[in-house]
């Protein structure tokens, strides 16, 4: 009881040093058009008004008029995410109307902002889970430094209004079920779960319409675990699971843009047609060679660059090309072309925008992560040097994760640069790695990490009944502006609003604990 205790205090720190305060205190205004909003304005619209009509929501931004025959206001962007994250807001809804509650933020966009949290440590649950059930041996520090050392929890601690922690577990739920499936000797219950696994496709797709190639992960943990793909492809409960969820997805195309469809392509070059010419590109066979070049450039920035070189930020994903390349060796055809076609996606998706997506990290790819862990543990796990290189810059992928924003060295650019793919535009660093150094030495990245997270709006906030946290702190060093507002908005953030985040993940992390107990 003792070390489950102290288990639970460190997660609890860690994860108080993590969450981060910036992004959830700026709360987004309805009527935006940028790519936090619309996801955020899916789960209001879901988990409020119990509709799909985000005239409410987007009122006065017309350019996302898709649905143009009966002039329907929608976002491009999919609302799976929306779907998934919509209960939390159902609840803080009623709560908030209960209680009255008021604040920096509302309740319902607090609770918003802590729906990645959960499904973060919830997808970790089914990775550890999945290879349980497969028998796949694991060492959960190697685990969570993987899984950490990516920078996907960006997209949870911080930048939550995002999709991309919906993906990561929508893959390692899919992972779960998989195993689930493989395990199960009860016929109706395996009806069940084969159902649900087919059915999966309209979670995917509607979290990120190019998600459709994921149809092949249950493929892949069926040939790691040996076992044959007719077990579940040739199911009538898969197969009717399947076709559900894409009849279910099509309808949706057609009630929000309008036109059923599996291509996004025409909805999203319809507003960002900045990478049209890149994507067409690959449709013209007189381009072949020229597109081979344009793809081998493309992957070696992807791996090496400054700008998030997976190598050096992601190593798990960096891996990707080492379990095809083991696959083949292995004469393990089947797994190594599942695999090519699971990798061309996301590794496309970043070659054809020829960016980073302007944020953290290579985040399309994030979505490959669980599937990534879970090969490393089944066939990579005893190489010793492998091993060590995945310790090692997971590690180094964590701290380049925690400095990002602290320093004009470790932050994207506000006005336009020349990225790594040699593109004039904006949020971008190609010298990412190298600024590393000088904030390492630098204290006001140390105070940003500090008073940008909820552990740091704990220390002000108790500091501010004895003294003016300001003036304290100006007597070690110099306190920019920046640090100054983030101090005023922890001594505005109510106390039940904190107590409220440390019973969640307090709970939430006694779960856990108390999971890996019974075991």
């Amino acid at each position: 009881m003792k070390l489950k205790s102290i288990y639970l205090f460190v997660a609890l720190g860690l994860l108080f040093s993590l969450i981060k305060i910036d992004y959830r205190f700026q709360e987004i205004p309805f009527g935006l058009e940028v790519d936090d909003a619309e996801y955020y304005y899916s789960a209001v619209t879901i988990g409020i008004d119990f509709d799909l009509d985000f005239s409410n929501q987007m009122d006065g931004v017309e350019n996302r008029y898709l649905n143009k025959e009966v002039k329907k206001v929608v976002p491009f962007h999919p609302i799976g995410s929306g779907i998934l994250a919509s209960p939390f807001v159902f609840i803080a809804n009623i709560i908030q109307k209960i209680f009255n509650t008021s604040g920096l933020t509302s309740l319902i966009y607090f609770m918003y902002s802590l729906a990645p949290v959960f499904y973060l440590l919830l997808s970790i649950l089914l990775i550890q889970k999945s290879m349980d059930n497969l028998e796949i041996r694991h060492n959960k520090a190697l685990l969570l430094i993987g899984i950490f050392g990516t920078g996907v929890s960006y997209y949870s601690f911080d930048r939550f209004s995002m999709s991309h922690i919906y993906e990561f577990f929508a893959t390692s739920f899919l992972i779960y079920l998989s195993t689930k499936s493989i395990n199960e000797k009860n016929k109706s219950k395996l009806n069940y779960i084969n159902f649900s696994l087919g059915f999966l496709m309209f979670l995917f797709l509607t979290i990120r319409w190019i998600n459709y190639l994921y149809f092949l992960i249950p493929m892949v943990v069926f040939l790691i675990s040996k076992t044959s793909i007719k077990k579940i492809y040739t199911k009538v409960a898969f197969i009717s699971g399947s076709l559900s969820g894409l009849i279910l997805f099509l309808i949706h195309t057609k009630y929000l843009y309008g036109i059923y469809t599996l291509n996004q392509a025409p909805i999203l070059l319809s507003i960002e047609n900045s990478f049209s010419a890149n994507y067409s590109r690959f449709f013209n066979l007189d381009m072949f060679f020229e597109n081979i070049v344009f793809l081998l450039h493309g992957m070696k920035i992807i791996f090496f660059s400054q700008e998030f070189g997976i190598f050096f930020f992601a190593p798990i994903l960096f891996l990707s090309f080492v379990f095809f390349l083991f696959a083949l060796i292995d004469r393990h055809y089947l797994l190594a072309f599942s695999l090519l076609i699971l990798y061309i996606t996301p590794f496309m998706s970043v070659i054809v925008t020829q960016n980073t997506a302007f944020s953290y990290g290579y985040r399309y790819l994030f979505v490959l992560i669980p599937l990534n862990i879970l090969l490393y543990f089944k066939y990579l796990d005893d190489f010793k040097i492998v091993k060590s290189y995945l310790y090692i810059f997971s590690v180094i992928g964590f701290v380049l994760y925690l400095f990002f924003e602290t320093t004009p060295g470790t932050s994207l650019s506000d006005g336009y640069v020349i990225n790594s793919f040699g593109m004039n535009t904006r949020y971008s660093n190609p010298n990412y790695l190298s600024s590393l150094p000088e904030a390492l030495l630098s204290l006001n990245a140390y105070m940003h990490i500090l008073f940008t997270s909820f552990f740091g709006v704990l220390i002000i906030k108790f500091l501010n009944i004895f003294t003016d946290p300001i003036s304290f702190f100006n007597k070690f060093t110099e306190i920019t502006p920046e640090i100054s507002n983030l101090v005023f908005d922890s001594i505005k953030f109510s106390w039940y609003r904190l107590l409220f985040l440390y019973l969640f993940v307090v709970y939430f992390l006694n779960f856990i604990i108390r999971f890996e107990s019974k075991k």
